[in-house]
């Protein structure tokens, strides 16, 4: 019969080695042992100290925080704030199983905390983790960085304490406490002009048969397949402003070329150890729409829909889903070697928004489009415009037109 497994939240034998003298002639000794966790895995845990009982001391210290933290998730203000962090990013992960988180939310949040926040404030205990101290992390995101980085380690920072208050880690979330971030110079919006739409379109549709072949001229049969899809794919972004992600979630039937109609309902993400999905509801979980495209793409959507059947109208080479970063990666070459190295996915749906302002349409009209808040569609998708034409109209009146200089 063999040995019996070590009980979860307990350790094993104590081992004590002297370890070779340091330069300066030191004497060390490291007590190691493994202790199992609260997942059934064994850690090995190691202390160093000049002597043996003091190694020894340090390494059952070690030992004790790390049993305190696996006691059924329990915390408390003298738990290692990395714990904290990791029992939150569990209760986003099974949000995110549920449905009612986005999995690359949750990927997001576990890097800003991996990169910003946990290599100054992890090994902290709850009590340490001051305003001060998070402030620091937030501004030296926004410094190295940018805002929107320094906004999601906020982000995650505030979710964790907030975790950490629920359980009784914290008496109070300090993230609340921190300092306001500036956003800085609003970015121009950039878009495509009329003539430059047609030109790309023209040139895409031109380079796409050129990548059918690979570097020793062997044709690429249908592994070449997305490339000859980019022209089509610019069409459907330009008539409906639908992500990138949103447009490789569109089957057959959620297209209508009647009416003409396509329903934008779901997204496509890859979520770690399972793959790429196709997930209910639009980016940041907002509501499907029906949507009413104009009579220019009709032939695009007609032929897409005919060739998927009740598939992808955007797949692979095999039929699966497209990952929407691999196809921004092939977007991003196929436009730099056009001449429209400064065009990404998102200038089409700028370029949707820009030409809905300037049909006059209300900016809710135009967000509901995008699918955006109206004060993002204003800051990230309409150009700015003058404000006052029929305004200068009435003020030439002002002047005489013979005392003008």
């Amino acid at each position: 019969m063999g040995r019996p497994a070590t009980p979860v939240g307990t350790y094993g034998v104590i081992n004590v080695e002297q370890l070779p003298p340091t330069r300066a002639g030191k004497v060390r000794h490291r007590a190691s042992a493994y202790f199992r966790m609260a997942d059934g895995s064994l850690r090995l845990v190691r202390r160093q100290a000049p002597t043996k009982g003091q190694a020894t001391t340090r390494l059952k210290e070690a030992l004790r925080e790390l049993a305190t933290e696996t006691q059924d998730g329990d915390i408390d203000k003298d738990t290692r704030f990395y714990h904290v962090v990791e029992l939150w990013l569990e209760e986003i992960a099974q949000e995110a199983e549920l449905g009612n988180l986005s999995p690359t939310t949750v990927s997001l949040y576990r890097r800003a905390l991996k990169n910003w926040a946990l290599p100054s404030l992890g090994q902290l205990r709850c009590r340490e983790v001051l305003v001060t101290r998070c402030d620091k992390v937030v501004k030296k995101a926004r410094a190295k960085a940018s805002y929107d980085t320094a906004k999601t380690v906020k982000a995650a920072l505030s979710g964790a304490c907030d975790y950490a208050v629920r359980h009784g880690g914290m008496d109070a979330n300090p993230i609340r406490s921190v300092g306001r971030m500036s956003r800085g110079k609003q970015k121009e919006v950039v878009t495509l002009s009329a003539p430059q739409r047609a030109d790309l379109l023209a040139k895409l549709r031109a380079y796409a048969p050129t990548r059918q072949v690979d570097a020793r001229g062997r044709s690429l049969g249908a592994r070449g397949r997305i490339w000859l899809d980019l022209p089509d794919l610019m069409e459907a972004m330009l008539s409906s402003g639908a992500r990138i992600g949103e447009v490789l979630a569109i089957l057959g039937p959620d297209v209508e070329p009647a009416a003409p109609t396509v329903a934008v309902t779901h997204h496509v993400v890859r979520v770690p150890g399972a793959g790429l999905e196709r997930r209910q509801l639009r980016k940041g979980n907002v509501g499907g729409l029906l949507l009413a495209v104009p009579q220019w793409s009709v032939p695009m959507w007609q032929r897409r829909k005919e060739a998927a059947g009740d598939n992808a109208l955007f797949a692979s080479f095999t039929g699966e889903l497209l990952d929407p970063s691999n196809v921004i990666n092939r977007l991003t070459e196929a436009v730099t070697a056009v001449g429209y190295e400064w065009v990404t996915s998102h200038v089409f749906r700028k370029t949707v928004g820009t030409v809905l302002d300037e049909a006059d349409l209300p900016i809710t009209a135009i967000a509901d489009q995008l699918g955006n808040t109206p004060a993002v569609a204003e800051r990230h998708y309409r150009k700015q415009r003058v404000a006052n034409l029929g305004n200068a109209d009435a003020l030439e009146a002002m002047m005489p037109a013979a005392a003008a200089p």
